[in-house]
C-alpha cells in the first residue's frame, strides 16, 4: 500500500501543486478531429444492452487501451469508444457511463484517468452541449443524472484504505474536470453551483485537495461571465476561501478575464493591489494559520513546503506583470517582489522550505520574463534573495545548495534566451546586492559562462562595467584593491577567451571581435600607464594581467581564426609602463612595421602564402611581448625573424631552418601561449619545411633524459637556468648517478602500454608493478646508504656514535677539555658536512628538474612532426621522420610521451592511405593539391624506401616490448604501403618481400628476435593486397588499397 501511495501522489502532486487535470486537458479533443492507429482494428459498431462473449472481448481491449500509457493507443481508443457509444441504444450508454467511464476515473492503473476523462469530456459534449443529444436522442439521460453518477462512483465506503478513498477523492476531481471542459455548466443556470458546491466540499474535507479545487475553478472563470464570476467570488468569500493562495489565484485571473468586475469587500478588492500587498504575502507564505481574519470557517492546515511544484498561483501572477506595460507594472512588481518574497520568503524568520520555494519562484519569474519582459527582470534580484543565493551556492554542506546551484543555471539559460539581458543581470550579480567576485564568493561559473554571450555591439559596455569596480579603492585596503583587480583580470580573459569569432576584421580603430578587446584591455594593464586606476597598478597586478594575457592568446590560438585581430591588439599596445633602451625600442619599432606589412601581404595573397604571412606577423607579435616582458633572447629573436623574412623576400634557402631554430626557442619555453603560437605558425609553414630543417627538428628527440641532455638541448639559455648542475666537484658524481637511474628506467620500462591505452602483454601484467617496486626499494637503500653516510661523516667530526653502536665503539675522553681554536676548527667542519648533505639534497631536484624540462620538449618536438606529417603525408621527406619517433618510443622514461610518438605513427599510416587513395582517384581532375600529391609519389626512391624499411628492422630488434614492437610493425608496413601505392610493380614487391624474408631469417637463425606479430601483420598486408589485386584489374589502381 506504501509503494501505491507515493505513486498517486506524484501523479496529482503534492499539496501546492497544479492539479494532474491540468495536464489531462492537452490530451482532450475531439472524435472528428483523432485520427486512429491503423494497427489496432478496433471497431466503431455500436455497443449491445447486454453482454455476450464477443461484446465483452471488444470492450475489454477498448478499455485496455484506453487506459494505456502509449498516448496513441489511447487515443485511438477513445476515438473506437465515443463513436461507438453515441450509436448505440440509450441503454447500453447508460450502462458504461455507470459501470466503465465513471467508475473508471477512480482507477489508478497506468493513464486510466487521462484516458477515461478524454472520452467523458466528448460523450458530454455531444449530450449537453450544441448539440443537445440528450434532449434528442437520449432524454432519459439529463444532467443531474450524469453528475449523480460521477458522485456514486466515486463515493468511497467507510472504513476503506487510505490509498483508496485518494483514488476515489481524485476521480471525482477528474470527473469534475470533464464537466467544465466540456463547456456544459454555463448553458442552465442550475449546472454550475451543484459542481460548484462538490468542489468546495472536497476543498473543505480534504486540505492537500484544495489547490486542485481552486484550479477547476480558475479553468472555468471564462466561461461563466461577469455576473456568475461575481457570484462565485461571493460564494468563495463567503466560506472563506478567499484569503488563501487558491483564492488569490482565482481573483487575479477572475480580474484578468474582467477587468470591470466588482469583487466582494473580503478579503479584498485586488490581491495585487499595494494596500493588501502585505496580507497577500502573509497568505502565499502560508502563516494565515495564526491570523485571527473573520475567513476562519476554511481549515488553513498548513501545506508541505517541499515540492518542486510551484502553486498555480505564480503562474497567474507572472501572467499579470508580463501582460502588464509601463512604469506602474515595474512599480508593482518591484513593490510585490520585495515583500512577498524578499521580505517574506527569504526574511531571517523564513524556514528553509519557503526560501526554497523562493528560489522556485525566482526561476520561474527567470523564464517568463526572458521573452519580452527584460526590463522586469532586474526587480528579481532584491537584497535578502541575494544575500541567500551566495550563502547556499556557497557550499556543498547547506541545505539549499542544489537549489541555489539550479536558480544560478537558470540566470544562465535566462542570458542564453534573451542575450539582452546580459549587463542588467551581469550589474545585480556584480553590483550593490551582489559582489563583484561573485564567481568565488559561490564557488561556480556563473559569471564567466555569462561573459560567453558577450556580443561586439555590447562588449565596450560590458568592459566599461566590469572596470568600474577597480579603478578607485573606494575605501578599500590594499590588499583588497589587488584582489579585485585580479579578478577583472579574470573576467577580460574569460571574455576574450569564450568570444565568438569575428566575421570581419578591425577597420579604423573600431574594434569588432571581442577576443581583440578582451586580449587589447590585458596588454594594456600590464605595459600601459593607466591614469584611471587610483592607486596605479601595481607590478603585482601586472604580473597578473601578464600571465592572463599569455594564457589568453593561447586558448584564443587554439580555436584559429582569430591571429589577425591578435596582431592588431598588439600594435595598438603603448608600453608606457616598460622601461625599455634605444636599442630595444629600435628593435620593436622596425617589428611592429614588420608585423603591418606581413598583415598587408596575407590581405593580398590567398592559399598558403596567405598562411605564411599572418604567422610571420603572428611571430612578430608574439616576440613583441616577450620584449616587453623582459625575456633575454627576444631581441635575437627578433632578429632572427628579420632575418628569416628578408630570406624569404629574396627568395634565398635557409629559411625553413632559420624558422625551425625560431620555434624551438619558443616551444622550449614552458608556456601555453608558446605551444598553440608555435603550432600555428609551423602548421602554415609544413610545405616549406626542408629536410635540413626536419632535421634539425628531430635533433632533440635523441637527447636523454638528465641533466647532460638539458644542458645540450638548453645551454644557450640565461646562466640562472644553466646553474642546474652545481660545481665541478660534484658534477662526476652526479652525472654517473644520473646514468645509472637513465639505464635502470630505460632498462625496465620494457613494457610500455599499448596503442589503445590497455596493457599490451597479458602475461606480464604485474611486471611494470614489481619493477615499480623495485625502483622504490632501490630507492629508499640509496636513501638509507646516504643517511648513513651522514651519520659516519658527523661521527668522524664529532669523534661520537649512535647509540646503537655502543659496544663497537671506542672510547673517547677529553671532549670536555677541547680549546676555543678546536671549537672553532670543529664549527667549520659541522658547516662542511652539513652544506654536503644539502647539496646532495639539491641536487636530486635539479636532476627531475632536468628530465622533466627534456621530456616535456620532446611532447613539444613530437606536436609539431604530427602537424607535418598531417599535412604533408606523401611527401618522401616525412617518412625520415620514422626513425627518430621510434627512438622515442624505445627510449624514453616517460609513457605518455612513448605513446604519443607510437600514435602520431599509427596516423601517419591513416593520414598517408586517405591521400594516396585520394590522389589516385582524383589525379586526373587535376586539382592542385592531388597534383602535388601524385609528384611527391612519382618521386619515389625505392632504394632508400627499402633502405629504410631495413632501418626500422633493425631498430625493432633493439627492444622486445610489446608497443614498440607495434609501432615499428606499423612504421614498416607504411614504408611498403608508399613503395606500392603508384602501381603494383613485381620488382616493388619482391623488395618488401625480400627485406621481411632476410629478417625472418636472422630471426631463425638466432641473429636477432622480434615479436611474432611483427610477421603477423605482414602476411596479412600481403593477403590483403593479393586479393585487392583480384578485384582490381588495372595495375595504377592497386594503391588504393595500400
Amino acid at each position: 500500500m506504501g509503494s501505491k501511495r507515493k505513486r498517486g501522489a506524484s501523479k496529482t502532486g503534492a499539496n501546492g501543486g497544479e492539479p494532474a487535470p491540468k495536464h489531462a486537458k492537452t490530451s482532450h479533443t475531439t472524435s472528428t478531429e483523432v485520427l486512429p492507429t491503423p494497427d489496432l482494428d478496433l471497431e466503431k459498431t455500436p455497443f449491445t444492452e447486454t453482454l455476450a462473449s464477443e461484446s465483452r472481448k471488444r470492450e475489454a481491449k477498448i478499455y485496455q487501451l484506453l487506459g494505456s500509457a502509449d498516448s496513441d493507443e489511447r487515443i485511438a481508443a477513445a476515438d473506437a469508444l465515443v463513436t461507438g457509444l453515441l450509436v448505440s441504444p440509450e441503454a447500453a450508454l447508460v450502462r458504461h457511463l455507470d459501470s466503465r467511464l465513471f467508475r473508471g476515473l477512480a482507477s489508478s492503473r497506468n493513464a486510466s484517468r487521462l484516458g477515461f476523462s478524454l472520452v467523458l469530456t466528448e460523450i458530454l459534449a455531444q449530450l449537453f452541449g450544441e448539440k443537445n443529444l440528450s434532449g434528442s436522442k437520449y432524454p432519459g439521460i439529463t444532467f443531474d443524472k450524469a453528475l449523480n453518477i460521477l458522485v456514486e462512483r466515486t463515493t468511497a465506503d467507510n472504513h476503506v484504505p487510505g490509498q483508496e478513498e485518494r483514488d476515489c477523492y481524485f476521480g471525482r476531481l477528474f470527473g469534475l474536470q470533464c464537466f467544465v471542459e466540456s463547456r456544459i455548466l454555463f448553458t442552465e443556470e442550475s449546472r454550475w453551483p451543484q459542481v460548484l458546491d462538490l468542489l468546495l466540499k472536497m476543498a473543505e474535507k480534504k486540505a492537500w485537495m484544495r489547490s486542485h479545487c481552486g484550479w477547476i475553478i480558475v479553468e472555468s472563470l471564462p466561461q461563466m461571465g461577469q455576473g456568475r464570476a461575481e457570484e462565485t467570488l461571493r460564494k468563495l468569500s463567503s466560506v472563506g476561501l478567499g484569503k488563501t493562495a487558491e483564492g488569490v489565484g482565482i481573483w487575479t485571473r477572475a480580474l484578468s478575464c474582467y477587468p470591470n468586475l466588482k469583487t466582494p469587500e473580503k478579503p479584498w478588492r485586488d490581491p495585487l493591489s499595494p494596500s493588501v500587498i502585505p496580507e497577500v504575502a502573509r497568505v502565499l507564505k502560508e502563516n494565515v494559520a495564526r491570523d485571527s481574519g473573520e475567513d476562519a470557517p476554511i481549515i488553513k492546515a498548513r501545506q508541505g513546503g517541499w515540492n518542486p511544484q510551484l502553486h498555480f498561483v505564480w503562474d497567474l501572477i507572472l501572467a499579470v506583470f508580463g501582460n502588464g506595460s509601463g512604469k506602474e507594472t515595474k512599480d508593482k512588481l518591484r513593490l510585490f517582489w520585495n515583500t512577498a518574497i524578499d521580505d517574506g520568503l527569504f526574511s531571517k524568520t523564513a524556514s528553509d522550505a519557503q526560501k526554497f520555494r523562493g528560489f522556485l519562484i525566482l526561476q520561474k519569474f527567470l523564464q517568463g520574463f526572458a521573452a519580452d519582459k527584460t526590463r522586469l527582470v532586474k526587480e528579481l534580484f532584491s537584497r535578502n534573495l541575494m544575500k541567500c543565493l551566495i550563502n547556499q551556492a556557497a557550499k556543498e554542506d547547506r541545505y539549499l545548495h542544489r537549489a541555489a546551484l539550479k536558480s544560478l543555471q537558470s540566470i544562465e539559460k535566462t542570458v542564453q534566451a534573451a542575450p539582452q539581458l546580459l549587463m542588467p543581470i551581469l550589474e545585480e550579480l556584480l553590483g550593490k546586492h551582489g559582489a563583484y567576485d561573485f564567481d568565488q564568493r559561490t564557488s561556480t561559473k556563473t559569471v564567466e559562462n555569462l561573459l560567453q554571450w558577450v556580443t561586439p555591439t555590447d562588449a565596450k559596455s560590458v568592459l566599461k562595467f566590469l572596470r568600474s569596480f577597480v579603478l578607485t579603492a573606494n575605501g578599500s585596503d590594499a590588499a583588497e584593491i589587488e584582489k579585485l583587480r585580479s579578478v577583472y583580470a579574470g573576467y577580460v580573459s574569460k571574455m576574450a577567451v569564450q568570444a565568438k569569432p569575428a566575421t570581419e576584421p578591425s577597420d579604423k580603430g573600431e574594434i569588432s571581435n571581442v577576443a581583440e578587446l578582451g586580449v587589447k584591455e590585458l596588454a594594456a594593464c600590464a605595459y600601459s600607464e593607466q591614469p584611471q586606476f587610483k592607486p596605479s597598478l601595481s607590478e603585482k597586478s601586472r604580473e597578473v594581467f601578464r600571465r592572463l594575457l599569455a594564457s589568453t592568446i593561447g586558448k584564443v590560438m587554439g580555436r584559429g581564426g582569430d591571429a589577425e585581430y591578435l596582431c592588431h591588439a598588439v600594435v595598438s599596445v603603448e608600453p608606457t609602463a616598460v622601461n625599455m633602451s634605444e636599442e630595444i625600442k629600435t628593435e620593436r619599432d622596425n617589428a611592429l612595421k614588420s608585423i603591418r606589412k606581413s598583415l598587408r601581404a596575407s590581405k593580398k595573397t590567398s592559399g598558403k602564402d596567405d598562411g605564411v604571412s599572418l604567422g610571420l606577423a603572428l611571430l612578430y607579435a608574439i616576440t613583441v611581448l616577450q620584449l616587453y616582458d623582459g625575456t633575454p633572447d627576444a631581441v635575437n629573436i627578433l632578429q632572427d625573424l628579420q632575418r628569416c623574412t628578408e630570406k624569404m623576400g629574396s627568395k634565398e634557402g635557409g629559411t625553413s631552418e632559420l624558422l625551425v631554430e625560431i620555434l624551438l626557442a619558443l616551444v622550449s619555453r614552458p608556456s601555453s601561449m608558446m605551444r598553440q603560437i608555435s603550432e600555428q605558425v609551423f602548421e602554415a609553414f609544413t610545405s616549406q619545411v626542408s629536410s635540413e630543417a626536419l632535421e634539425l627538428l628531430t635533433e632533440p628527440l635523441f637527447a636523454d633524459e638528465n641533466e647532460k641532455g638539458y644542458q645540450a638541448l638548453f645551454e644557450n639559455l640565461e646562466d640562472e637556468n644553466a646553474e642546474m648542475v652545481g660545481d665541478e666537484d660534484s658534477d662526476a658524481d652526479e652525472d654517473d648517478g644520473a646514468n645509472s637511474v637513465e639505464i635502470s628506467e630505460v632498462g625496465s620500462d620494457v613494457e610500455f602500454v599499448s596503442l589503445n591505452g590497455e596493457e599490451a602483454n597479458p602475461d606480464s601484467g604485474g611486471e611494470s608493478e614489481d619493477e615499480d617496486e623495485d625502483e622504490d626499494e632501490a630507492q629508499a637503500e640509496g636513501d638509507a646508504q646516504e643517511l648513513a653516510d651522514f651519520d659516519a661523516a658527523l661521527a668522524k667530526v664529532l669523534r661520537s656514535h649512535r647509540l646503537n653502536q655502543d659496544n663497537d665503539a671506542e672510547s673517547s675522553s677529553g671532549d670536555s677539555d677541547m680549546t676555543d681554536s678546536e671549537m672553532m676548527a670543529l664549527n667549520d667542519k659541522l658547516v662542511e658536512v652539513f652544506k654536503q648533505k644539502f647539496k646532495k639534497t639539491g641536487s636530486k631536484k635539479d636532476r627531475k628538474d632536468a628530465k622533466d624540462s627534456v621530456i616535456m620538449f620532446k611532447h613539444r618536438v613530437v606536436d609539431l612532426l604530427a602537424l607535418y606529417i598531417k599535412h604533408e603525408a606523401t611527401n618522401p621527406l616525412a617518412f625520415g621522420l620514422l626513425p627518430p619517433l621510434l627512438e622515442v618510443v624505445r627510449t624514453t622514461t616517460a609513457k605518455p610521451l612513448a605513446n604519443k610518438a607510437a600514435l602520431t605513427i599509427e596516423n601517419f599510416s591513416k593520414t598517408f592511405k586517405k591521400k594516396a587513395q585520394r590522389a589516385t582517384a582524383q589525379g586526373n581532375g587535376g586539382d592542385g593539391e592531388n597534383e602535388g600529391e601524385m609528384e611527391n609519389r612519382t618521386s619515389i626512391d625505392a632504394e632508400a624506401r627499402l633502405a629504410l624499411m631495413r632501418e626500422i628492422h633493425r631498430q625493432a630488434a633493439r627492444d622486445m616490448s610489446h608497443a614498440f614492437g607495434r609501432a615499428a610493425s606499423a612504421a614498416s608496413l607504411l614504408v611498403a604501403s608508399s613503395l606500392l601505392a603508384d602501381g603494383r610493380g613485381d620488382d616493388k614487391i619482391d623488395g618488401v618481400n625480400a627485406v621481411y624474408a632476410q629478417t625472418f631469417a636472422d630471426c631463425q637463425k638466432g641473429k636477432t628476435k622480434l615479436q611474432g606479430f611483427f610477421f603477423s601483420d605482414w602476411i596479412n598486408w600481403g593477403m590483403g593486397h593479393a586479393a585487392n589485386a583480384k578485384s582490381l584489374p588495372q595495375p595504377q589502381q592497386a594503391g588504393d588499397q595500400a
